[in-house]
């Protein structure tokens, strides 16, 4: 892409062209005077008619409270703890909506904002404070605070002139929608419409000094919003393909992700799948015990040991990455602790798990439960490792005696080592080519092989993500080419309150003993925050609260065109 300016042909245009630049620099100042905007305050909307002599504190009712637990789910998804995060205040005045204001670094959200808001729900009261949240993170205000600081100098007068506001509201709606995805808002996609009544709520014009017009303002939420819907895609892929065992793949999906976005979970997950695709370059008899993160083993005896070392050196340094956003993030000290333990480092993975991870747990164990067990199996496989059988046992015992499924098994296999068979190797089901969501089969996909070519994500010159939004409220098809190998994985996803059912019978609403007693046990299940995978091979069950919420048939197949 080429980038074109205008090139001054004579000293008479130049000056010419610096007497405009300076007629709109006044311009700029006297508007800017005249709404009382400061430099470093970055208001979604900004009235003419700013009220704020009744700028009342409603931080002791119950709607900042609402509004309050909204903005910590929002923190935490983005889990960046390096700098101060800024207070949050609900205030009774008129004029910026919703703002930040790095003078006293405190999120400013209005009362009339607020109630504009309750009829889309809390996604649309996340979509305003993560818009604001995204200016802080992002760093907006540092060319403002900069030109102000040095507004005698010349640098600073053409940082003043040349604003790139729009490009920062912009990325705000873009960035912040996604930080409303990850916290569990979903994908707001109604923010045109928001805007629409926030004008008129504030009766402002159509043009914002400063702001894209109204419409235009329109146009952009609804493109930010596609351009969200397909970053939550690739999030999504990234997950599944975790869950069938393709962690090469998912590490590419992540890394994707990241280009765009960073939170300390991102870089977490990034390092768990890292860690997970270099577990399948160990043979069965050197995974005798189930690590803590494992989703699956698929052992290649043509691989080798540097390349699994290689594999768990990048994923301590995405798990340094986690810890260095949020120093308090037990799961990454956790996580690194187990890279060590694969690395056969023991002193180095007892230190962090005992020095590190196990401290944070415990003094947040409500928030870090799973962890703790967690800890506890690790510290077990260590000491078994080393040759200290009754501790490991013990550890083993604790954590299964807590309801730890991988607790049991590892104490299963340390007290009954001749059970020892290679890890499960998931193979495909035909079964489940023929099986219909809607009247869609992969069977049938594979045939007609129609996708969305507008919409599809390339990850690197080898693999693309196509996706088939052609019935969305029917169903959703996710698929991945391997470009080298001529190779498709597509996934089958029933869409959200599906009322159909499998063909033996489950459906959405059904319990987990119900899925065990259609389909037996699992060949891997894997914990998420909000529940657990099931893995069937070829057949993906999600479940949150013990209750079947969606399921996914996916396939493998080369073709040649």
């Amino acid at each position: 892409m080429q980038f074109s300016g205008y090139k001054c042909r004579n000293r008479q245009n130049y000056l010419y062209i610096k007497v405009i630049a300076l007629l709109a620099l006044i311009f700029h100042c006297i508007t800017l005077k005249s709404q009382n905007r400061s430099f470093l305050t970055l208001p979604i909307i900004q009235s003419e008619n700013i009220k704020e002599s009744s700028s009342e504190n409603l931080n002791l009712t119950s709607d900042y409270n609402h509004i309050l637990k909204i903005y910590n789910k929002l923190v935490n998804a983005r889990g960046d703890f390096r700098y101060r995060i800024p207070d949050l205040y609900l205030k009774d005045m008129e004029g910026y909506v919703a703002f930040i204001d790095y003078n006293t670094n405190d999120i400013i959200f209005e009362k009339k904002a607020y109630d504009t808001c309750l009829k889309y729900g809390d996604s649309a009261l996340a979509f305003l404070l993560a818009h604001e949240l995204t200016h802080y993170y992002e760093k907006h205000a540092w060319k403002a605070s900069f030109a102000k600081k040095n507004s005698d100098l010349k640098i600073g007068e053409k940082l003043f002139y040349f604003d790139d506001q729009l490009i920062n509201e912009t990325e705000a709606d873009y960035l912040g929608a996604f930080l409303c995805f990850t916290a569990g808002f979903g994908i707001f996609d109604d923010g045109y419409n928001l805007i629409s009544d926030l004008y008129q709520a504030y009766e402002l014009p159509d043009s914002l000094y400063g702001y894209p017009s109204k419409n235009e303002r329109k146009e952009l939420l609804k493109r930010s919003a596609a351009m969200v819907k397909s970053l939550a895609v690739v999030f999504d892929f990234a997950n599944y393909l975790s869950v069938t065992g393709d962690f090469e793949e998912s590490y590419l999906c992540y890394r994707n992700i990241l280009n765009y976005y960073q939170s300390r979970e991102l870089y977490n997950n990034l390092g768990v799948t890292a860690v997970s695709s270099a577990m399948s370059y160990f043979s069965p008899t050197e995974l005798q015990f189930k690590y803590v993160n494992e989703l699956d083993v698929k052992y290649n005896g043509a691989k080798s040991v540097s390349m699994r070392n290689k594999l768990l050196e990048q994923a301590i340094a995405q798990f340094n990455a986690a810890i260095n956003l949020d120093p308090d993030y037990a799961p990454a000290y956790l996580n690194k602790a187990n890279a060590y333990a694969l690395l056969n480092e023991y002193k180095k993975s007892t230190f962090y798990l005992n020095e590190e991870a196990l401290p944070i747990a415990l003094k947040n164990k409500d928030k870090f439960q799973k962890t703790v067990l967690d800890i506890s199996i690790l510290q077990g496989i260590i000491d078994a490792k080393e040759g200290r059988i009754d501790e490991a046992r013990n550890a083993f015992q604790k954590a299964a005696e807590l309801g730890s499924e991988l607790g049991k098994e590892n104490l299963t296999y340390l007290n009954n080592p001749e059970l020892f068979q290679n890890a499960i190797s998931i193979k495909n089901n035909p079964s489940y080519m023929k099986e219909k969501v809607n009247g869609m089969s992969l069977e049938k996909f594979y045939e007609e092989l129609i996708v969305d070519e507008d919409n599809m994500v390339e990850l690197n010159e080898d693999f693309t993500i196509f996706q088939d939004n052609s019935h969305p409220d029917l169903y959703q098809i996710l698929l991945l080419h391997q470009k080298s190998k001529k190779k498709y994985k597509a996934f089958l996803i029933t869409p959200e309150n599906y009322t159909g059912k499998t063909n033996l019978g489950l459906k959405v609403g059904d319990d987990a003993e119900k899925l065990k007693m259609l389909y037996g046990n699992p060949a891997n299940i894997v914990d998420t925050t909000l529940g657990q995978y099931w893995n069937y091979g070829n057949f993906l069950v999600i479940i949150e609260r013990n209750l079947i919420k969606q399921w996914i048939y996916y396939e493998t197949q080369i073709l040649s065109f």
